[in-house]
């Protein structure tokens, strides 16, 4: 695979250029991560794209394919866009979830975050992009293959100078030596987080936020009882974040015929709507349109977080 570009550099250029990491938008539920590359073709429901109509494009054009009149629009990549279109090696969090996570780790520029359980990268991309300029995101994952894949994917998104990726079980092995006691943030993807509690101390600075997600509510309950004994953290508490999308659509019109009052054949009802005015027709062609509720993609858990209390302060 080619070096996609800096963000720094996508960002300056209005238009696609080969080798750049890029979206194809089709709908909510059909949007694909694709790295251009010059005589390639990305094949899906909506066609075939040749990869050199594609280089050049501004962000934001729509993207017809060479045979049919379906179309994809060209966007740059988000970390939302990322969560939608990567690859499921796990089962991911949403944007639901991370929202709030990243709000609770006050991932900002300049910090330095830990996390455990990098599965499939969605909220190590979202984590990476808050981070930039300055921080670090080390990211651990205890399944080998896993982390390559991660590793490989986190080169295509461009971030790879903020993520640090490594393989290790750090609930037996912790963090490392050179992340003790310099870590603002920690959060845990684990099956058994309170394993790693220990762990968790040894590296997050006093004043430091550890956040956890876990689907079980006896996961919350163990991890809690474990941080609250000797008073290590306070502030203790849990969140459930639930999203729900709403779309608006066109409803279908009625009928010529029964939108023209008094018309008694289709002959008539088209005289009639040749004679009506510009106005009826933009209320005719203008249309009725509802909300309804949109699939909510959201991986259904808790947040758990909690605050390390100081040196000289028991936690409550």
């Amino acid at each position: 695979l080619p070096t996609p570009r800096s963000q720094t550099s996508e960002m300056a250029s209005a238009a696609a250029a080969d080798g750049d990491f890029v979206i194809l938008w089709g709908s909510y539920t059909q949007i694909f991560g694709v790295i251009l590359k010059q005589g390639n073709i990305t094949n899906n429901r909506f066609g075939n794209f040749h990869h050199d109509d594609l280089i050049g494009q501004t962000f934001g054009s729509k993207i017809r394919s060479r045979k049919g009149g379906q179309w994809l629009a060209l966007l740059r990549p988000t970390s939302e866009f990322i969560t939608q279109s990567l690859t499921h090696r796990t089962q991911i969090i949403y944007h639901a979830d991370i929202s709030m996570l990243r709000c609770l780790l006050d991932a900002r520029p300049g910090r330095v975050i830990c996390e455990a359980g990098t599965g499939s990268g969605s909220v190590s991309a979202s984590l990476a992009r808050a981070l930039r300029p300055g921080g670090k995101l080390h990211t651990f994952e205890y399944h080998a293959d896993r982390q390559i894949q991660a590793a490989a994917d986190f080169d295509k998104y461009g971030v790879s100078d903020v993520v640090v990726s490594r393989h290790r079980d750090v609930c037996n092995e912790g963090f490392g030596e050179a992340l003790k006691g310099a870590v603002h943030g920690v959060f845990l993807d684990l099956p058994a987080p309170w394993a790693a509690a220990v762990h968790v101390d040894e590296c997050l600075l006093p004043g430091g936020r550890l956040v956890t997600f876990s689907p079980c509510i006896e996961q919350i309950d163990k991890t809690a009882s474990e941080l609250r004994r000797g008073g290590r953290y306070h502030d203790i508490r849990m969140v459930e974040t639930l999203a729900v999308n709403w779309g608006v659509k066109d409803v279908e019109s009625k009928s010529k015929k029964r939108k023209l009052a008094g018309a008694h054949a289709e002959e008539g009802a088209e005289a009639a709507e040749e004679e009506a005015p510009a106005g009826a027709c933009d209320q005719f062609s203008a249309g009725s349109w509802m909300s309804y509720q949109m699939p909510m993609r959201s991986h259904t858990g808790y947040l758990l977080v909690a605050t390390k209390a100081p040196p000289d302060e028991p936690g409550l």
